[in-house]
């Protein structure tokens, strides 16, 4: 443990359960990197489990490709039976990832076979399981978008990482006052699901999508097709129109996105989405692109439009 801070939590021995009733196994938890095989392993051990939510597993294996996932408190767990008790969606998004992947998992073992009747438990619902209540489709995405865009309503975008600060109210005010423009932009990205992997989250491409539509429309499309298809954007000589050492900032930001991607947080991916939209809606030359974490986050060339929030400036946070 690095930091000196650190103090071990005070527990008594004698206040130690080792083992769950009606067990003679022991109790335990590790940290595994779990690897598509062994999740598929795994859930060979998954019997009776509640039903699986496909959203939430995509939702999850985006997270994992996209470098976001983290080990969490809330652990893949096996009953003193050997039966999967909780876990399954991580382990299914798991299997979503390449062959030679894996993610850090704690896992735990040992437990009472009835404890899965209490996983989830007070666990609080998401934007986009309100969304879902109320009949929307594609409720992941139409919630991650809205909740980009609730944040680029405030100036706020460089939060984007602190996923608890919009309230899902607002999250449907937004999801309902652009339902029909939002669904469109969600099936224009998820068309092909495979155009941006290892470039650029479905999510953050939607919202800036949407985002500069109203202001630069022709641009924003060109920009979309050429960044997913390579095709129907204009197809000029950017170093000659402009001068030496310029390029189209379509091809440099998918340059910078190639090799790098892993690498990247999410804050910087859209950062320098934000950069290379910028640079082209505009038509302002551009020979690298590059975003620090000690820099200000770019703003949007676009103009602020939010539907369902109007003009006032909401309080978005709980």
């Amino acid at each position: 443990m690095n930091n000196s801070n650190y103090q071990e939590p005070e527990i008594p021995d004698e206040l130690i359960v080792s083992r769950a009733d009606g067990s003679d196994q022991d109790m335990g938890a590790c940290v595994v990197d779990v690897s598509p095989p062994l999740a598929e392993k795994w859930l060979e051990r998954n019997r009776g489990n509640r039903k699986v939510r496909e959203d939430r597993v995509d939702r999850y294996a985006e997270q994992m490709r996209d470098g976001e996932w983290m080990v969490s408190p809330d652990a893949i767990a096996f009953s003193y039976t050997g039966k999967l008790i909780n876990g399954q969606h991580r382990l299914k998004a798991i299997m979503q990832l390449d062959r030679g992947e894996s993610v850090e998992c704690l896992v735990a073992f040992g437990l009472d076979p009835a404890a899965f009747k209490i996983a989830d438990v007070g666990v609080k619902r998401t934007g986009a399981d309100v969304l879902r209540i109320e009949g929307f489709k594609s409720a992941e995405e139409m919630a991650a978008v809205s909740r980009l865009l609730a944040l680029w309503h405030q100036g706020r975008l460089e939060e984007l990482h602190r996923y608890e600060i919009v309230r899902n109210s607002v999250i449907v005010d937004i999801a309902t006052a652009s339902r029909e423009r939002l669904t469109e932009t969600i099936e224009k990205i998820g068309a092909d699901k495979k155009a941006l992997n290892g470039l650029m989250p479905r999510s953050l491409m939607a919202f800036a999508y949407f985002a500069y539509k109203p202001t630069f429309p022709e641009r924003a499309e060109f920009f979309l097709n050429g960044f997913m298809r390579e095709k129907n954007y204009p197809n000029i000589d950017w170093e000659e129109a402009y001068e030496e050492g310029v390029k189209n900032p379509i091809k440099i930001l998918k340059d910078k996105m190639r090799p790098n991607y892993k690498e990247l947080s999410r804050k910087a991916k859209l950062a320098l989405l934000v950069k290379a939209m910028n640079a082209y809606c505009l038509e302002r030359p551009m020979k690298q692109l590059r975003w620090r974490s000690n820099e200000s986050f770019p703003e949007l060339a676009a103009d602020v439009v939010v539907p369902g929030l109007g003009d006032e400036e909401p309080s978005l946070s709980l």
